[in-house]
């Protein structure tokens, strides 16, 4: 059992989430080192986050998108994503978030990320999920019941990097977050995932894992967390969903040459 006190870490994101939205269709983005998008919203609430947590929990590691790097040997480590769909954040798209994830020894184990134009707040502790207060499990739907108005997450950037044969139709939500929590919720079949890194992911898998969901590559191997802590990305295509979902799909998507 994590020791977390939940409804506290609703409360920031919360609070967090009245802060990106007075910046909302306002937001103008600088260029990073690895040319991604970061605004204003971004600093300021990973800031508040970080400030927040190492008060809170200061045995604990935190390491967050915009450059915050705290004793990530912890037993115990925050991944921090201020603003988890910044580019659609600045497009005035409103599929956008917080997220934040704990790790316990590398695995995902506490999970929340919150929506503020939906008011939607994913979370997920001590292997239970919820969107608000309403419990989440995966989709199951066995393959030869799969039809054209079943649907799969998908990167902005499939189409460079992906092929993808698959009978439902597939969308692009801009932030990997909300792609793992669709999932969880059984809205999309699964999610596919290309350059993931820690805090893409840590608080989405965790809500995903206690929803019912797994992730593996796209070769077909168990997905480590553990092995993005430094901040690495994930090379390999990435599928996320229910086990017997994941390994269907895995059979029509191929990574392009």
């Amino acid at each position: 059992m994590i020791d977390i006190d939940i409804e506290e870490l609703c409360a920031w994101v919360r609070e967090c989430g009245d802060v990106a939205l007075h910046m909302f269709n306002r937001a103008r983005a600088q260029r990073k080192a690895d040319n991604s998008p970061v605004t204003e919203a971004d600093v300021t609430i990973e800031r508040i986050l970080v400030e927040r947590i190492a008060a809170r929990y200061p045995d604990h590691g935190i390491i967050g998108e915009e450059q915050t790097r705290f004793d990530i040997t912890k037993e115990c480590v925050w991944a921090l994503d201020p603003i988890d769909g910044t580019a659609s954040f600045v497009a005035g798209l409103p599929l956008w978030g917080i997220s934040i994830g704990l790790l316990h020894r590398g695995v995902p184990c506490a999970g929340l990320f919150y929506m503020p134009i939906t008011d939607d707040c994913y979370w997920a502790v001590n292997n239970r999920a919820f969107l608000n207060h309403q419990p989440l499990t995966v989709n199951t739907t066995p393959e030869h019941e799969w039809d054209s108005e079943d649907w799969l997450a998908i990167p902005s950037d499939a189409h460079r990097r992906l092929e993808i044969d698959f009978i439902g139709k597939t969308r692009s939500l801009g932030s990997v977050a909300a792609a793992l929590c669709y999932v969880a919720r059984g809205s999309a079949l699964g999610a596919v995932l290309t350059h993931a890194t820690i805090w893409d992911v840590a608080g989405g898998v965790a809500i995903l894992s206690a929803a019912g969901g797994v992730g593996i590559t796209l070769a077909g191997e168990p997905f480590d967390c553990a092995t993005m802590i430094d901040g690495r990305k994930v090379r390999e295509p990435l599928l996320f969903g229910a086990p017997a979902i994941v390994e269907a799909l895995r059979h029509h998507i191929r990574a392009r040459r």
